[in-house]
């Protein structure tokens, strides 16, 4: 079957043209329902990864129209999110292998059932490897900030303290179980990170941002002794330094749980459809911009420039 698809052509420019698929036995044909903008990909829209032409989009979910013939424990019609074997989640249609993907319960929104970003979160629980009692720091309450926050709330942890320079994003921060918010416009958060701790200080801090400056600020929260500082960001260039006397000082582990820390990646994504499914992760508030696949020059733009009250942004290619 022939499907509508959209391609960078060039750095800086998206055009939707027309490609055809074909099922292997081992895949689901899928009408793709919603993909999200991933910042990661905004490497490949500004020419630092990938060579042009090429089709983007991995955050997907879609409904099943069609099966390969060796594919079972899916039926038609059930809606599914999964790791893709390639970037083409910005279509119309897409295909992907069966192993890869995981059902969507009934009742959730399609946009709201982005598994790979939530597949993210999870490895990334698995870095700061919380323990009972823990003093945890989220700085950044992006999407990625938002979701950590989600599944660390409950009575586990002594605190869960939220650092933005953003009131609104805070107030989000704390609407999904954080503690306490900080912004660091307001005042000095270490010291603020001292005070709620009693002297304690963070036993692990997730840094959120994608700004190499706030590392530095990252180590300063830690605890002396085994303070475990987690780099769930993306950054676009080295830090100019690092603290490397301050990690010293407090015998850091500084982890990057990004998909290669991963042990199993399609384990950690049926652990966040298992947490989707139950209501942990929970994108109301989160999910600020929708376009259409027509639209996907201005939904990339829109990322980069990040407008007014953008947070997250989602392709539903029928919009």
């Amino acid at each position: 079957m022939f499907t509508r698809r959209a391609y960078l052509i060039e750095p800086g420019k998206l055009e939707v043209k027309e490609t055809e698929l074909k099922l292997q036995r081992d895949e689901l044909l899928l009408e793709v329902l919603a993909c999200g903008l991933c910042t990661w990909e905004l490497n490949h829209f500004q020419g630092r990864i990938g060579e042009a032409p090429m089709s983007l989009g991995h955050e997907f979910v879609g409904k099943i129209i069609e099966m390969g013939a060796s594919v079972s424990g899916f039926e038609r019609g059930d809606v599914v999110t999964g790791l893709p074997g390639a970037l083409d989640g910005f279509s119309e249609h897409m295909t992907v292998a069966a192993k890869n993907c995981e059902k969507i319960a009934p009742g959730i929104k399609p946009e709201h059932a982005l598994g790979e970003p939530l597949k993210c979160v999870v490895t990334v629980l698995r870095g700061a490897a919380p323990e009972a009692g823990d003093y945890g720091v989220v700085i950044g309450a992006g999407p990625m900030g938002i979701w950590a926050v989600q599944a660390l709330a409950g009575n586990s942890l002594s605190a869960l303290i939220a650092v933005d320079v953003d009131e609104e994003k805070l107030k989000l921060a704390a609407q999904y179980g954080a503690t306490h918010t900080i912004n660091p416009a307001a005042g000095d958060a270490v010291e603020a990170i001292r005070e709620i701790t009693r002297g304690h200080m963070a036993d692990f801090v997730i840094e959120g941002t994608g700004n190499t400056k706030v590392i530095n600020d990252g180590i300063k929260m830690l605890k002396a002794g085994r303070g475990r500082l987690i780099l769930m960001s993306s950054y676009k260039s080295a830090a100019e330094s690092m603290d490397v006397v301050g990690m010293v000082e407090r015998s850091a582990e500084i982890r990057v749980p990004h998909p290669g820390y991963s042990l199993n990646e399609q384990d950690d994504l049926r652990r966040a459809v298992q947490l989707l499914n139950k209501g942990v992760f929970c994108l109301d508030g989160i999910v600020s911009h929708k376009f259409s696949l027509d639209q996907i020059q201005l939904a990339f733009e829109s990322l980069e420039k990040r407008p007014a009250g953008y947070l997250k942004g989602v392709v539903i290619p029928k919009l």
